[in-house]
Protein backbone atom coordinates (compact mmCIF):
# COMPACT_ATOMS: atom_id res chain seq x y z
CA UNK A 1 0.00 0.00 0.00
CA UNK A 2 1.58 2.87 -1.43
CA UNK A 3 1.47 6.13 1.02
CA UNK A 4 1.51 9.55 -1.77
CA UNK A 5 1.47 13.08 -0.65
CA UNK A 6 -0.89 15.27 -3.08
CA UNK A 7 -0.15 18.48 -2.94
CA UNK A 8 -2.31 20.18 -5.39
CA UNK A 9 -5.09 22.98 -5.28
CA UNK A 10 -8.59 22.63 -6.04
CA UNK A 11 -9.90 25.66 -6.76
CA UNK A 12 -9.52 25.32 -10.84
CA UNK A 13 -11.02 22.59 -13.19
CA UNK A 14 -7.48 22.22 -14.31
CA UNK A 15 -6.21 21.07 -11.15
CA UNK A 16 -9.45 19.03 -10.57
CA UNK A 17 -9.22 16.82 -13.66
CA UNK A 18 -6.02 16.09 -13.34
CA UNK A 19 -6.97 15.07 -9.23
CA UNK A 20 -9.60 12.67 -10.64
CA UNK A 21 -7.45 10.78 -12.63
CA UNK A 22 -4.92 10.32 -10.35
CA UNK A 23 -7.55 8.85 -7.96
CA UNK A 24 -9.32 6.94 -10.36
CA UNK A 25 -5.41 5.35 -10.82
CA UNK A 26 -5.43 4.91 -7.21
CA UNK A 27 -8.71 3.10 -6.80
CA UNK A 28 -8.12 0.71 -9.90
CA UNK A 29 -4.56 -0.40 -9.17
CA UNK A 30 -4.03 0.44 -5.31
CA UNK A 31 -4.53 0.17 -2.49
CA UNK A 32 -2.82 4.18 -2.20
CA UNK A 33 -3.52 6.29 1.10
CA UNK A 34 -2.92 10.13 0.49
CA UNK A 35 -2.06 12.73 2.67
CA UNK A 36 -2.99 15.83 1.60
CA UNK A 37 -3.07 19.62 2.90
CA UNK A 38 -5.80 19.74 5.86
CA UNK A 39 -9.00 22.73 4.86
CA UNK A 40 -7.21 26.26 5.45
CA UNK A 41 -9.03 27.03 9.11
CA UNK A 42 -7.70 23.89 9.91
CA UNK A 43 -3.99 24.51 8.46
CA UNK A 44 -0.81 25.17 11.10
CA UNK A 45 0.14 28.27 10.66
CA UNK A 46 3.70 27.56 10.03
CA UNK A 47 5.68 25.72 7.44
CA UNK A 48 8.24 24.11 9.11
CA UNK A 49 5.65 22.28 11.50
CA UNK A 50 3.75 20.66 8.24
CA UNK A 51 7.19 19.78 6.69
CA UNK A 52 7.72 17.73 9.92
CA UNK A 53 4.47 16.54 9.58
CA UNK A 54 4.99 15.04 6.08
CA UNK A 55 8.81 13.55 7.03
CA UNK A 56 6.81 11.72 9.82
CA UNK A 57 4.38 10.51 7.66
CA UNK A 58 6.75 8.84 5.44
CA UNK A 59 5.74 8.88 2.35
CA UNK A 60 7.11 6.97 -0.76
CA UNK A 61 6.18 9.43 -3.12
CA UNK A 62 4.18 12.75 -3.88
CA UNK A 63 2.42 15.07 -6.61
CA UNK A 64 2.88 18.62 -6.46
CA UNK A 65 1.80 21.79 -7.82
CA UNK A 66 5.22 24.25 -9.16
CA UNK A 67 4.19 26.57 -6.50
CA UNK A 68 5.38 23.28 -3.83
CA UNK A 69 8.19 22.26 -5.78
CA UNK A 70 10.58 23.16 -2.71
CA UNK A 71 9.42 20.66 -0.77
CA UNK A 72 9.80 18.00 -3.53
CA UNK A 73 13.83 19.07 -2.51
CA UNK A 74 12.66 18.53 1.04
CA UNK A 75 11.43 15.65 1.30
CA UNK A 76 13.59 13.70 -1.22
CA UNK A 77 11.44 10.85 -2.34
CA UNK A 78 10.06 10.17 -6.49
CA UNK A 79 7.99 12.98 -7.47
CA UNK A 80 5.79 13.95 -10.30
CA UNK A 81 5.27 18.39 -10.69
CA UNK A 82 2.54 20.05 -12.51
CA UNK A 83 2.92 22.39 -15.00
CA UNK A 84 6.78 22.15 -14.48
CA UNK A 85 9.90 23.66 -14.27
CA UNK A 86 12.37 23.84 -17.44
CA UNK A 87 14.88 22.32 -15.56
CA UNK A 88 14.32 19.25 -13.47
CA UNK A 89 15.82 17.61 -9.97
CA UNK A 90 16.73 14.03 -10.77
CA UNK A 91 14.10 11.83 -10.07
CA UNK A 92 10.94 14.25 -10.69
CA UNK A 93 9.01 14.15 -13.89
CA UNK A 94 6.66 16.23 -14.73
CA UNK A 95 3.22 17.21 -15.86
CA UNK A 96 2.55 20.09 -18.86
CA UNK A 97 0.11 21.05 -21.23
CA UNK A 98 0.44 21.09 -24.78
CA UNK A 99 0.44 25.04 -25.03
CA UNK A 100 1.79 24.77 -28.93
CA UNK A 101 -1.77 22.47 -29.61
CA UNK A 102 -4.02 25.22 -27.37
CA UNK A 103 -2.31 27.98 -29.45
CA UNK A 104 -3.27 26.79 -32.69
CA UNK A 105 -6.47 25.22 -31.86
CA UNK A 106 -7.35 28.69 -30.61
CA UNK A 107 -6.64 30.58 -34.36
CA UNK A 108 -8.86 28.04 -36.01
CA UNK A 109 -11.80 28.75 -33.88
CA UNK A 110 -11.53 32.45 -33.66
CA UNK A 111 -10.65 32.74 -37.87
CA UNK A 112 -13.93 29.66 -38.30
CA UNK A 113 -15.74 33.10 -37.26
CA UNK A 114 -14.93 34.76 -40.23
CA UNK A 115 -12.71 37.30 -37.75
CA UNK A 116 -9.52 38.82 -39.78
CA UNK A 117 -8.32 40.65 -36.22
CA UNK A 118 -7.23 38.94 -33.39
CA UNK A 119 -5.67 39.62 -30.10
CA UNK A 120 -3.80 37.68 -26.71
CA UNK A 121 -4.09 38.72 -23.40
CA UNK A 122 -1.83 36.70 -20.82
CA UNK A 123 0.01 36.33 -17.13
CA UNK A 124 2.74 37.89 -16.66
CA UNK A 125 5.48 36.08 -15.41
CA UNK A 126 3.70 32.86 -16.23
CA UNK A 127 5.59 30.27 -18.98
CA UNK A 128 2.90 28.69 -19.64
CA UNK A 129 1.18 32.05 -21.01
CA UNK A 130 3.95 33.19 -22.50
CA UNK A 131 4.30 29.54 -24.93
CA UNK A 132 0.43 30.12 -25.44
CA UNK A 133 0.78 32.76 -26.88
CA UNK A 134 3.95 32.46 -29.18
CA UNK A 135 2.21 29.62 -30.61
CA UNK A 136 -1.18 32.11 -31.13
CA UNK A 137 1.40 34.38 -32.83
CA UNK A 138 2.82 31.71 -34.42
CA UNK A 139 -0.04 30.00 -36.03
CA UNK A 140 -2.39 33.44 -36.99
CA UNK A 141 0.86 34.72 -38.86
CA UNK A 142 0.75 31.56 -40.86
CA UNK A 143 -2.98 32.67 -41.67
CA UNK A 144 -1.55 37.01 -42.74
CA UNK A 145 -2.86 37.73 -39.55
CA UNK A 146 -0.57 40.65 -36.91
CA UNK A 147 -2.22 39.59 -33.07
CA UNK A 148 -1.94 42.35 -30.66
CA UNK A 149 -0.58 41.42 -27.32
CA UNK A 150 -0.98 42.37 -23.85
CA UNK A 151 1.34 39.94 -21.66
CA UNK A 152 3.82 42.58 -20.42
CA UNK A 153 6.66 40.94 -18.67
CA UNK A 154 5.99 41.75 -15.11
CA UNK A 155 3.68 43.22 -12.86
CA UNK A 156 3.97 46.59 -11.95
CA UNK A 157 4.85 47.53 -8.60
CA UNK A 158 1.68 47.66 -6.53
CA UNK A 159 -0.10 46.89 -9.18
CA UNK A 160 -2.91 44.15 -8.42
CA UNK A 161 -5.82 41.67 -10.56
CA UNK A 162 -8.20 44.76 -9.75
CA UNK A 163 -5.92 48.05 -10.24
CA UNK A 164 -4.79 46.91 -13.49
CA UNK A 165 -8.39 46.79 -14.86
CA UNK A 166 -7.80 50.46 -16.39
CA UNK A 167 -4.87 49.72 -18.35
CA UNK A 168 -6.46 46.49 -19.64
CA UNK A 169 -9.41 48.11 -20.15
CA UNK A 170 -7.33 51.22 -22.28
CA UNK A 171 -5.97 48.00 -24.47
CA UNK A 172 -9.75 46.52 -25.21
CA UNK A 173 -10.54 49.95 -26.08
CA UNK A 174 -7.76 50.89 -28.72
CA UNK A 175 -8.50 46.75 -30.36
CA UNK A 176 -9.24 46.74 -33.99
CA UNK A 177 -12.93 45.61 -33.84
CA UNK A 178 -14.48 43.34 -34.54
CA UNK A 179 -11.57 41.05 -32.87
CA UNK A 180 -10.64 37.03 -31.73
CA UNK A 181 -9.51 38.01 -28.29
CA UNK A 182 -7.57 34.35 -26.93
CA UNK A 183 -6.92 34.36 -23.49
CA UNK A 184 -4.34 32.37 -21.11
CA UNK A 185 -7.09 30.69 -19.50
CA UNK A 186 -10.63 31.39 -17.57
CA UNK A 187 -9.87 33.60 -15.28
CA UNK A 188 -8.42 35.83 -17.60
CA UNK A 189 -11.50 36.00 -19.61
CA UNK A 190 -13.31 36.13 -17.12
CA UNK A 191 -11.66 39.32 -16.45
CA UNK A 192 -11.93 40.63 -19.78
CA UNK A 193 -15.71 40.05 -20.44
CA UNK A 194 -16.11 42.27 -17.20
CA UNK A 195 -14.07 44.84 -18.25
CA UNK A 196 -16.06 45.00 -21.75
CA UNK A 197 -19.11 45.54 -19.73
CA UNK A 198 -17.91 48.46 -17.60
CA UNK A 199 -16.55 50.12 -21.07
CA UNK A 200 -19.91 49.48 -23.23
CA UNK A 201 -17.83 46.96 -25.49
CA UNK A 202 -20.37 44.49 -26.92
CA UNK A 203 -19.29 40.59 -26.67
CA UNK A 204 -19.10 38.80 -28.95
CA UNK A 205 -19.96 41.56 -31.53
CA UNK A 206 -17.04 43.43 -31.31
CA UNK A 207 -14.93 41.10 -29.03
CA UNK A 208 -15.18 37.73 -29.66
CA UNK A 209 -13.28 36.02 -26.04
CA UNK A 210 -11.88 32.83 -25.77
CA UNK A 211 -10.26 30.47 -23.05
CA UNK A 212 -8.81 28.35 -22.02
CA UNK A 213 -9.51 24.78 -19.21
CA UNK A 214 -13.53 25.03 -19.57
CA UNK A 215 -13.96 25.75 -16.12
CA UNK A 216 -17.61 25.75 -15.94
CA UNK A 217 -18.13 27.42 -12.79
CA UNK A 218 -15.91 30.17 -13.97
CA UNK A 219 -17.17 30.18 -17.67
CA UNK A 220 -21.10 29.94 -16.99
CA UNK A 221 -20.85 32.53 -14.41
CA UNK A 222 -19.57 35.33 -16.34
CA UNK A 223 -21.97 37.75 -18.78
CA UNK A 224 -22.08 36.26 -21.20
CA UNK A 225 -20.58 33.02 -20.81
CA UNK A 226 -17.03 31.72 -21.95
CA UNK A 227 -16.30 29.78 -24.78
CA UNK A 228 -12.98 27.27 -23.51
CA UNK A 229 -10.86 25.42 -25.07
CA UNK A 230 -11.23 21.70 -22.68
CA UNK A 231 -8.19 19.85 -21.93
CA UNK A 232 -7.67 16.03 -21.14
CA UNK A 233 -6.87 16.78 -17.78
CA UNK A 234 -8.48 13.35 -16.10
CA UNK A 235 -6.08 11.32 -18.88
CA UNK A 236 -2.76 13.38 -17.76
CA UNK A 237 -3.60 12.87 -13.90
CA UNK A 238 -4.41 9.15 -14.97
CA UNK A 239 -0.97 8.98 -16.69
CA UNK A 240 0.95 10.61 -13.93
CA UNK A 241 -0.39 8.66 -11.13
CA UNK A 242 0.74 5.54 -13.61
CA UNK A 243 4.60 7.23 -13.38
CA UNK A 244 4.44 7.57 -10.03
CA UNK A 245 3.84 4.07 -9.48
CA UNK A 246 6.67 2.85 -11.87
CA UNK A 247 9.40 5.22 -9.82
CA UNK A 248 7.75 3.69 -6.36
CA UNK A 249 8.17 0.24 -7.76
CA UNK A 250 11.96 1.11 -8.73
CA UNK A 251 11.49 1.31 -12.18
CA UNK A 252 13.06 3.60 -14.55
CA UNK A 253 10.84 6.34 -16.09
CA UNK A 254 10.78 5.86 -19.83
CA UNK A 255 9.32 9.50 -19.98
CA UNK A 256 9.62 11.89 -17.75
CA UNK A 257 7.31 14.33 -19.47
CA UNK A 258 3.12 13.82 -19.27
CA UNK A 259 1.40 16.40 -22.09
CA UNK A 260 -2.34 17.56 -21.09
CA UNK A 261 -3.79 18.12 -24.45
CA UNK A 262 -6.45 19.81 -25.50
CA UNK A 263 -9.28 17.85 -26.35
CA UNK A 264 -11.48 20.77 -28.13
CA UNK A 265 -13.49 24.04 -27.86
CA UNK A 266 -16.65 23.90 -25.78
CA UNK A 267 -18.82 27.17 -27.41
CA UNK A 268 -20.83 29.33 -25.55
CA UNK A 269 -22.38 33.09 -26.55
CA UNK A 270 -18.93 34.43 -25.70
CA UNK A 271 -17.62 33.20 -29.35
CA UNK A 272 -21.36 32.73 -30.97
CA UNK A 273 -21.13 34.95 -34.07
CA UNK A 274 -20.96 34.63 -37.52
CA UNK A 275 -18.38 37.87 -38.40
CA UNK A 276 -18.96 38.91 -42.00
CA UNK A 277 -21.35 41.11 -43.51
CA UNK A 278 -21.86 38.76 -46.48
CA UNK A 279 -25.65 37.16 -45.16
CA UNK A 280 -24.96 34.47 -48.13
CA UNK A 281 -21.85 33.57 -46.78
CA UNK A 282 -23.52 33.44 -43.20
CA UNK A 283 -25.92 31.19 -44.47
CA UNK A 284 -23.14 28.69 -45.79
CA UNK A 285 -21.33 28.46 -42.61
CA UNK A 286 -24.44 28.22 -40.67
CA UNK A 287 -25.47 25.16 -42.86
CA UNK A 288 -22.17 23.46 -42.34
CA UNK A 289 -22.38 23.93 -38.45
CA UNK A 290 -25.62 22.46 -38.48
CA UNK A 291 -25.23 19.67 -40.50
CA UNK A 292 -22.14 18.42 -38.77
CA UNK A 293 -23.27 14.98 -37.86
CA UNK A 294 -24.60 14.73 -41.89
CA UNK A 295 -22.68 14.01 -44.87
CA UNK A 296 -22.68 17.45 -46.88
CA UNK A 297 -21.11 17.97 -50.10
CA UNK A 298 -20.41 21.74 -51.61
CA UNK A 299 -22.89 21.77 -54.04
CA UNK A 300 -25.52 21.46 -50.63
CA UNK A 301 -23.84 24.21 -49.32
CA UNK A 302 -23.98 26.43 -52.38
CA UNK A 303 -27.81 25.45 -52.52
CA UNK A 304 -27.97 26.64 -48.80
CA UNK A 305 -26.36 29.88 -49.36
CA UNK A 306 -28.28 30.36 -52.50
CA UNK A 307 -24.97 30.69 -54.95
CA UNK A 308 -23.07 29.37 -57.55
CA UNK A 309 -20.40 26.86 -56.63
CA UNK A 310 -17.42 29.03 -58.10
CA UNK A 311 -19.02 32.46 -56.34
CA UNK A 312 -19.20 30.63 -52.88
CA UNK A 313 -15.99 29.76 -53.52
CA UNK A 314 -14.24 33.02 -54.06
CA UNK A 315 -16.34 34.57 -50.76
CA UNK A 316 -15.42 31.54 -48.35
CA UNK A 317 -11.64 32.11 -49.68
CA UNK A 318 -11.93 35.95 -49.07
CA UNK A 319 -13.99 35.82 -46.01
CA UNK A 320 -13.02 32.55 -44.33
CA UNK A 321 -9.12 32.17 -45.51
CA UNK A 322 -10.26 28.63 -46.79
CA UNK A 323 -12.46 25.87 -48.54
CA UNK A 324 -15.67 25.04 -48.84
CA UNK A 325 -14.74 21.73 -48.33
CA UNK A 326 -12.09 22.02 -46.09
CA UNK A 327 -14.75 23.84 -43.76
CA UNK A 328 -17.15 20.99 -44.28
CA UNK A 329 -14.28 18.91 -43.61
CA UNK A 330 -12.92 20.81 -40.54
CA UNK A 331 -16.55 21.33 -38.70
CA UNK A 332 -16.91 17.36 -39.25
CA UNK A 333 -13.52 16.09 -37.84
CA UNK A 334 -14.53 18.54 -34.80
CA UNK A 335 -17.69 16.81 -34.15
CA UNK A 336 -16.33 13.29 -34.63
CA UNK A 337 -13.54 14.69 -31.92
CA UNK A 338 -15.95 15.66 -29.89
CA UNK A 339 -17.79 12.02 -29.62
CA UNK A 340 -14.40 10.14 -29.41
CA UNK A 341 -13.40 12.17 -26.50
CA UNK A 342 -16.31 12.67 -24.67
CA UNK A 343 -18.59 9.31 -24.95
CA UNK A 344 -18.02 5.44 -24.97
CA UNK A 345 -19.79 5.37 -28.44
CA UNK A 346 -17.34 2.50 -30.42
CA UNK A 347 -15.78 4.01 -33.46
CA UNK A 348 -18.45 1.71 -35.58
CA UNK A 349 -21.63 3.40 -34.13
CA UNK A 350 -19.86 6.69 -34.59
CA UNK A 351 -19.59 6.23 -37.87
CA UNK A 352 -22.94 4.56 -38.57
CA UNK A 353 -24.64 7.70 -36.57
CA UNK A 354 -22.82 10.26 -39.14
CA UNK A 355 -23.68 8.26 -42.22
CA UNK A 356 -20.36 6.62 -43.11
CA UNK A 357 -20.41 3.48 -45.27
CA UNK A 358 -18.48 1.78 -42.14
CA UNK A 359 -16.19 2.07 -39.63
CA UNK A 360 -12.99 1.55 -41.62
CA UNK A 361 -14.34 4.53 -44.20
CA UNK A 362 -14.60 6.76 -41.50
CA UNK A 363 -11.52 5.88 -39.69
CA UNK A 364 -9.80 6.97 -43.37
CA UNK A 365 -11.17 9.97 -43.52
CA UNK A 366 -10.03 10.58 -39.94
CA UNK A 367 -6.58 9.65 -40.48
CA UNK A 368 -6.24 11.78 -43.46
CA UNK A 369 -7.31 14.87 -41.77
CA UNK A 370 -5.64 14.30 -38.30
CA UNK A 371 -2.66 12.11 -38.89
CA UNK A 372 -4.16 9.88 -35.75
CA UNK A 373 -6.65 7.17 -36.37
CA UNK A 374 -9.73 7.10 -34.60
CA UNK A 375 -8.33 5.26 -31.48
CA UNK A 376 -5.27 6.52 -30.81
CA UNK A 377 -7.15 9.96 -30.96
CA UNK A 378 -9.70 8.83 -28.17
CA UNK A 379 -6.73 6.92 -26.16
CA UNK A 380 -4.92 10.43 -26.09
CA UNK A 381 -8.02 12.69 -25.46
CA UNK A 382 -10.91 10.68 -23.95
CA UNK A 383 -11.79 11.99 -20.34
CA UNK A 384 -13.24 8.46 -19.37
Amino acid sequence: MHKVILLIPSAREYERGLLRGIVEYAQIHGPWIFYEDPPAYLSPRGGKQRLLHMRAWNAGGMIVAQTRAHEIKALRVPSVILCGIKRLPDGVCQVRADNEAIGEMAVDHLRGLGLAHFAYCGLAGMQWSVERGDAFQYHAKKLGSVVCVYAPSQRRSGETWYTEESRLGDWLMKLPKPVGLFTCNDDRARMIAEICRTRGIHVPDEIAILGVDNDEHVCTRATPALSSISMATERAGYEAAALLNRLLAGRRAINRVIITRPIQVITRQSTNLIASKDTNLVKAIRFIRDNANHVIQVRDVAEAAGLSRRVLQDRFLKGMGRTVLAAIHQTRIQHIQRLLAGSNLSVAAIADALGHESDAHLSRFFTRQTGLTPSAYRRLHHKG
